[in-house]
């Protein structure tokens, strides 16, 4: 079993940012732009030793696979931002398919939702910045094209020689189906067996809503927050419109009491609970150290309360245990550099590497 990170390229100055956002946009900014609205709220989070990375220099990425190899990380799950044929952020996959010293697995995760302005703070409205379009069988096949020399990459990760390819909110593509059976086709004439398609579970996506998929990923906290009673998702709902209304940013005291959140605890127990052995399906088990999307979101935003590194070690034991009782191939950790949604394994100033020493522990204490 591999444990896989899923890994944000947005570390380094697009056009599109720049125009969108203001020049030298990256998601650093929003790192900075954190603030705390209770007290010892950790915000805003800060990279140790000041290391606010650009994944333009080659050697940021050979120092976050040694780290990750070091602490038992075994892949990067690279978002994938392609809007028929219109590429985002693709600098820094590409750099490391082109850096064959880099002997570590990967994947591509199909960010493929629309980007608009709501994406970032409370005062986002609704334009649409880049819609996305799918296109039809010219468009599928330049996309496979695209993705040829990564899937037939020796580090690519493939089970039964076929590359895995998560797709993020697969119920938007209405003709998904057709594009699986047409890429399994082009990827048998190049040498491969098929495409190991895996559909994203989430807060927004149905169960199942692709047969043809292989198999689903838990997509961590986003899939639990589905099993939260409507009853409670509505109480905070009406919190957080009430604190827009009256500007609760003059009321710190209250901030507290109108931000969204959760426990981790009881998010975790959920989790750990499900039971998959029924499954026609392979559902490959995710986990995510902590969350806080307010340097994102602002009070839009969502805090789940009471993650530690202890807490996350024992979250990962149980999942690694469980996925060796289900024979999957995969665990996904949401994520390694998720900064500005407070996913993150990498080393900050207040825990340093107790995140990436849990792995560690974890792996080793589950035997693994």
């Amino acid at each position: 079993m591999k444990t896989i990170a899923l890994y944000l390229p947005q570390y380094h100055t697009i056009p599109e940012n720049d125009l969108w956002w203001g020049k030298g946009f990256t998601e650093w900014t929003n790192v900075k732009r954190g603030k705390p609205y209770y007290k010892n709220h950790y915000q805003p989070i800060q990279p140790l030793n000041n290391n606010y990375y650009n994944l333009m220099d080659k050697e940021v990425m050979e120092k976050q696979v040694k780290i990750a190899k070091k602490f038992g990380v075994d892949g990067f799950c690279f978002y994938h931002y392609y809007f028929s044929g219109k590429k985002l952020l693709e600098k820094p996959a590409e750099m490391f398919l082109n850096n064959k010293n880099l002997e570590f697995s990967f994947c591509f995760s199909w960010a493929n939702q629309s980007w608009q302005r709501t994406w970032y703070g409370k005062d986002g409205n609704s334009e649409m910045l880049l819609k996305q379009v799918y296109g039809e069988k010219k468009e599928w096949i330049e996309h496979f094209d695209y993705l040829l020399p990564f899937f037939k990459d020796d580090r690519y990760i493939k089970i039964d020689n076929k590359p895995v390819f998560l797709i993020y909110m697969s119920r938007d593509f209405k003709k998904c189906n057709e594009m699986v059976k047409l890429w399994n086709e082009m990827a048998k004439e190049n040498g491969l067996s098929g495409i190991y398609f895996v559909t994203m579970l989430t807060i927004f996506e149905p169960d199942n809503v692709h047969k043809c998929f292989d198999a689903a990923v838990e997509f961590e906290p986003l899939y639990a927050l589905r099993e939260i009673s409507n009853f409670e998702k509505n109480v905070n709902y009406k919190k957080a419109k009430l604190f827009e209304k009256i500007g609760v940013t003059k009321y710190n005291l209250l901030n507290k009491l109108f931000i969204t959140n959760y426990s981790y605890s009881r998010l975790v127990s959920n989790i750990t609970k499900r039971n998959y052995k029924e499954n026609k399906k392979k559902v490959f088990l995710g986990a995510f150290p902590s969350w806080d999307n307010t340097a994102r979101k602002d009070e839009s935003g969502l805090i789940i309360t009471g993650s530690s590194p202890g807490k996350f070690k024992e979250f990962l034991k149980t999942q690694i245990k469980r996925s060796n009782e289900l024979g999957n191939e995969l665990l996904f950790i949401n994520a390694w550099n998720e900064w500005s949604e407070g996913a993150y394994l990498e080393p900050d100033k207040k825990y340093r590497y107790a995140y990436l020493n849990a792995i560690k522990e974890a792996l080793k204490e589950a035997k693994y």
